[in-house]
């Protein structure tokens, strides 16, 4: 900008004035319409007679391929270039018109930026909003940088003004999700209960988005009716709270929800998916007019959905939709996670029956005292001391390696602050050896929703149980750091130099986390996220890179599907916390595929006639029903329920089709 004014405030007036022909309107589209438009009634007169700095400055800006604008004399007369034609939210019909009149939507805005410029200052602003209608058909919010400068006349005055913009919005908007999620998962942390956790979700998405009514909607075990606890509405929308059937959502949104796609509706009037009159009544008088629905898949069944409504027509981005997603799946993780950790607070029999049969270890801790309450008898096992002299969470500190000790006992200290933690450390045992430690560690609250109890599952992972670490880095000093780092903390690592040569071995490689360092070309960049996301390999990626403050390469690498992405320089501790976290989830995937086939083994080894009335009650009869098809009393179809209920370890007759359907079972025939 600086070298564009010098020059046009040094122009030799004799040469500027030689352009006295229209030649220096000669700049594509735009030179041809300011040729062609009528310039009698504008104070600033025919081309012919205008000064040569107006000259000058619009041949130099018709020839810019930045997206200019000009604005002169007095009534700052339009003038702009090629490059702004796309803008159609910008006005291209202002051409020739006094700004306020043209922009009059924005005169607030830009009116102090070119009145500052007129007085001889130049202006730079950064990611000002402007509401744009007309650029894609509907309305819009959009960020932009502009630089606005003097133009200088030949006497020395200000003439007009030069503004240069470059749109922001996609930056802006990325920058903003990545705030939002952040914020989601701080506010997330410490939450214990499901429903605390729906609500305070669907509350922070419904502000950001504003809109209209946000919540959850659980499916039942059959699959054709859902059922809305509570959500968050905006004041005057009515809540969606209750019962409803999924095919009032129309056949084809219905097809799409159980098939695992996502459903974005922009004006229920207009859509094609909402063809029969009653369901779009339907969606109208429920105040649905615009939605976002992103379903919740498991084990290949619906089983919930986060559904974002608007009372009105509203054209969704598809950065909007995406967060929605993002959300989803995040937040579900947390509710399951939730309602696990009530369940286990809720009935610590049965955690303790559990625990006596466990492999792991499992404790409890009183939060005040910090004596140990519970410590199950796999202790032993794992750290060669006695269970009875481990009473006090300075015991277990010292059996701590002491390297470990104090990032250990910091996690312990979040824990008691209500955070759920998952930590990997070393113990030293009684002989001297060392054993690698996997804990998850939790807050039990009371009534008040003060942390009560702490406790934990503690896992052995000398081994690792085949989970290994693929190191992939171009840079062989940086590659050998990474392999020492996580050798010593116990993994398996195999260290590759570039993204083809992993790659090609990928299909073959047992379960393990990737690190990968995109900081050398040999690496690919994101190739290696993204591939495995396409291939739907289970394999996550922690992505390493150096993004000099600006987040977006962090939002392209979570984009491509990598799990968690540290910024350079970070603290060994992320990248195991980020380890940790991966290799839990993997675990997870694998206990719960266990946890399967032993409900199958036992479902298999059920005699034939409590098989039979296994059956029945997955079809949905009553003991009546299924005596009468059976032929037997309806005392004797209680006791074998009673006795199927005890092998699959189910409370509720809920709890024992949810058990039966997740392992896979169907039934046979329909109970009449």
């Amino acid at each position: 900008m600086a070298k564009i004014d010098l020059a046009l405030s040094t122009q030799n007036p004799r040469r500027a004035g030689g352009l006295s022909s229209m030649q220096f309107l000669s700049g594509g589209t735009m030179g041809a319409r300011i040729q062609a438009y009528d310039w009698s009634a504008s104070p600033l007169g025919s081309p012919e007679t205008w000064p040569p700095s107006l000259r000058v400055t619009l041949s130099n800006m018709l020839r810019s391929k930045m997206p200019t604008y000009m604005l002169w004399g007095p009534e700052l007369i339009t003038f702009y270039n090629d490059a702004c034609l796309p803008l159609r939210g910008l006005r291209p019909e202002a051409l020739g018109q006094p700004l306020r009149q043209a922009w009059a939507e924005i005169w607030d805005i830009v009116s102090p930026l070119v009145m500052q410029a007129r007085h001889g200052e130049a202006v730079y602003v950064q990611d000002v909003p402007v509401d744009i209608i007309q650029r894609k058909g509907y309305p819009e919010t959009t960020w932009w940088n502009a630089s606005c400068s003097p133009v200088m006349t030949e006497a020395g005055d200000v003439g007009g003004v030069l503004i240069i913009i470059h749109e922001t919005t996609e930056r802006v908007l990325g920058e903003q999700r990545l705030r939002f999620l952040v914020d989601l998962s701080t506010r997330l942390r410490g939450v214990t209960e499901a429903r605390e956790v729906m609500a305070t979700a669907a509350d922070m998405l419904g502000r950001h988005l504003k809109a209209s009514r946000v919540g959850y909607a659980e499916m039942s075990v059959g699959g054709d009716s859902l059922t809305v606890e509570r959500d968050w509405t905006e004041g005057a929308t009515p809540t969606f709270a209750g019962q409803h059937r999924l095919s009032h959502f129309g056949p084809l949104v219905e097809s799409e929800l159980k098939a695992g796609q996502t459903v974005r509706i922009d004006d229920v009037s207009k859509d094609p998916r909402i063809i029969e009159e009653h369901i779009a009544a339907e969606f109208l008088r429920t105040g649905k007019r615009a939605i976002i629905v992103a379903p919740l898949i498991r084990e290949g069944r619906l089983v919930a959905s986060l559904y974002v409504h608007q009372v009105e027509p509203r054209h969704w981005r598809e950065d909007e939709v995406t967060l929605v997603q993002e959300v989803a799946e995040r937040t579900w993780t947390s509710v399951l996670r939730a309602r696990a950790e009530t369940a286990l607070r809720e009935s610590e029999e049965r955690f303790r029956q559990f625990a006596e049969h466990s492999t792991d270890v499992l404790w409890i801790m009183n939060a005040e005292t910090q004596q140990m309450e519970y410590v199950s008898p796999a202790f032993e096992r794992v750290w060669g001391w006695s269970a009875d002299a481990f009473r006090h969470r300075s015991q277990w500190a010292e059996t701590v390696h002491p390297e470990d000790r104090e990032r250990a006992l910091q996690t312990s200290e979040r824990i008691l602050r209500g955070e759920t933690v998952v930590q990997e450390y070393r113990i030293v045992r009684p002989d001297g050896s060392m054993r690698y430690i996997h804990s998850t560690g939790f807050p039990i609250l009371d009534e008040h929703r003060r942390v009560q109890r702490i406790a934990g599952i503690v896992k052995d992972i000398t081994q690792h149980d085949g989970f290994a670490v693929y190191v992939v880095d171009g840079n062989e000093a940086s590659r050998r750091d990474l392999c020492l780092l996580l050798q010593g903390a116990g993994y398996e690592v195999k260290t590759f130099a570039s993204a083809q040569s992993f790659l090609e071995v990928a299909p073959v490689l047992v379960p393990g986390c990737v690190v990968l360092d995109i900081r050398s070309p040999e690496t690919g960049e994101l190739t290696i996220p993204t591939e495995l996301k396409s291939r739907r390999a289970g394999l996550p990626v922690i992505v390493i890179g150096e993004t000099g403050g600006n987040v977006t390469l962090g939002i392209r690498a979570m984009k491509a599907g990598a799990v968690d992405f540290l910024d350079v320089p970070y603290r060994p501790e992320q990248l195991l916390d980020a380890l940790a976290s991966a290799q839990a989830t993997i675990q997870e995937r694998a206990e719960r595929d266990q946890a399967t086939e032993r409900v199958k083994v036992l479902i298999a080894a059920l005699p034939p006639r409590e098989r039979e009335v296994l059956d029945g009650l997955l079809a949905g009869g009553t003991n009546k029903t299924i005596a009468r098809d059976l032929g037997l009393s309806p005392r004797t179809v209680e006791a074998h329920r009673a006795r199927i209920m005890e092998r699959l370890g189910a409370q509720s007759l809920p709890e024992l089709v949810q058990i039966a359907v997740t392992a896979g079972l169907q039934p046979k025939s329909q109970a009449r």
